[in-house]
């Protein structure tokens, strides 16, 4: 099922999201920043933490699956969060990791999420219930679209 990206529509509708990649990235970096500064902990190691709440006992493939980064940045955001008390390996084995995160890296988490919801109800203070609704279905739709074409990407490789 194809669809005419020249239409009117569809190209007013990509050019009133006209937000610069690098601008939203900077509001997003120095708001969270502002707000889990005391953690010492950068964007991506607390995205690490965030993944080990929901799964513990992770291995660094499975975190670099999840994720979507290269094993090296991987390493060394976990290495980090170990040597600062965030996590610790359970594997017992300094080659094998088994993530978890200890009472401090749960903490850190809890402030970031904190800062997430600070954040995601200062941009959405505006919009109806109505308009979340819309706009959750849209985003549930965009998903399920992109997932569709990353599987067909990756048969057709």
């Amino acid at each position: 099922m194809g669809h005419d990206c020249s239409s009117p529509w569809r190209r007013c509708a990509i050019e009133s999201f006209d937000m610069n990649p690098k601008q939203f990235k900077s509001f997003f970096s120095k708001f969270v920043t502002e707000r889990v500064g005391e953690t010492g902990l950068t964007e991506s190691q607390i995205v690490f933490l965030t993944i080990l709440d929901k799964k513990k006992g992770m291995s660094l493939k499975e975190m670099t699956e999840k994720v979507g980064v290269n094993k090296s940045l991987t390493t060394r955001a976990v290495k980090h969060l170990v040597e600062n008390g965030f996590v610790i390996n359970i594997a017992g084995s300094g080659k094998e990791y088994s993530v978890v995160l200890t009472e401090k890296g749960n903490g850190a988490r809890k402030t970031a999420e904190n800062a997430f919801y600070e954040l995601f109800s200062l941009i959405f203070e505006d919009f109806t219930d109505e308009e979340l609704v819309q706009m959750k279905c849209l985003l549930v739709k965009i998903k399920h679209r992109m997932e569709e074409l990353s599987s067909k990407c990756q048969t057709s490789a």
